[in-house]
C-alpha cells in the first residue's frame, strides 16, 4: 500500500521546510491547487520543483479554472518533466473572477482523447453517485475518497468502481475544523479514532491502493503517525 501526505502549497522555503521530515517516509506527496479558492503558488511548479529533487507528486489540478488548452498545454508540461499521475479536482469556490465552464468528466476525456500519458485520478465523496460513475466512464484511472474514520466507510465506493484503483484520505485533526468544511466533505460527527490502527487496518485490507494523509495544522501529527 501507497502512503502519500497531502502538503498545503507555500512559498517554496516553507514549502520545502514542510516536507523536509516527510520526504524519506512516503511515497509520494499530493498538491492542492488553490485551497479555499485562494490564489497561493501553484501546485504545478511546486510539483516540477519537487520532481527536480527526485520527489514523486501527485499535483491536484482545478479544472474550473483552466480552458481546454490551457489544460492540455499543462499536463502535457507535467509530463515531459516526469509527473505521471494527476488529481482532477472540481475546487473550492473562487474567492475571485468566475470559472471557465471546463469540468472534470470533459477534462479527463480530452486528456484522453489527445493521448497524454498520465495516471489520471478523480476525488469522491463517501457517497458515490452518477458523477462519479460519469468520470469513470470519462477514463478516470484511480478514485481517491474524502476522509474517512472508519474503513467500513469505503465499501459503498469500492463496490461502485471494482477494480479502479482506490485512495483514500486521512485528516488528523478533524474536531478542529469549521462545520461547514465538514458539512462540504460530507462528515456529519467526528469519531474518536486511533489513526494507528486504521492505518494497519487499511494495509492488511487490501481495500485501497494506498492512503493519503494530511493535517493542515500540524505537520509533526503525520510524523508521530508514521513512526517519526
Amino acid at each position: 500500500m501507497e502512503i502519500g501526505v497531502e502538503v498545503l502549497p507555500a512559498p517554496k522555503g516553507r514549502f520545502l521546510r514542510k516536507i523536509s521530515d516527510l520526504i524519506s517516509r512516503v511515497d509520494f506527496i499530493s498538491i492542492p491547487d488553490s485551497p479555499f479558492g485562494k490564489p497561493v503558488p501553484s501546485p504545478l511548479a511546486l510539483a516540477i520543483m519537487l520532481r527536480f529533487l527526485g520527489v514523486k507528486v501527485i499535483p491536484n489540478y482545478r479544472v474550473a479554472d483552466r480552458n481546454e488548452v490551457a489544460l492540455l498545454s499543462e499536463i502535457i508540461g507535467l509530463v515531459e518533466l516526469g509527473v505521471d499521475r494527476v488529481l482532477i479536482v472540481g475546487g473550492d469556490p473562487s474567492s475571485i473572477g468566475g470559472p471557465t465552464g471546463l469540468d472534470s468528466v470533459k477534462a479527463i476525456s480530452l486528456i484522453k482523447e489527445w493521448g497524454i500519458p498520465v495516471k489520471v485520478g478523480v476525488v469522491t465523496s463517501l457517497r458515490p453517485n452518477e458523477r462519479l460513475r460519469m468520470k469513470l466512464e470519462a477514463g478516470a484511472d484511480f478514485v481517491v475518497t474524502q476522509p474517512i474514520q472508519r474503513i467500513e466507510e469505503l465499501e459503498e465506493v469500492k463496490s461502485l468502481i471494482g477494480d479502479v484503483p482506490l485512495y483514500t484520505m486521512i485528516l488528523l485533526g478533524l474536531g478542529e475544523l469549521d462545520e461547514s468544511v465538514l458539512k462540504a466533505m460530507e462528515i456529519d460527527r467526528v469519531l474518536e479514532v486511533d489513526y494507528s490502527e486504521l492505518l494497519r487496518d487499511l494495509k492488511t485490507s487490501g481495500i485501497v491502493q494506498g492512503v493519503i494523509i494530511s493535517s493542515p495544522k500540524r505537520t509533526s501529527r503525520i510524523l508521530k503517525l508514521l513512526g517519526g
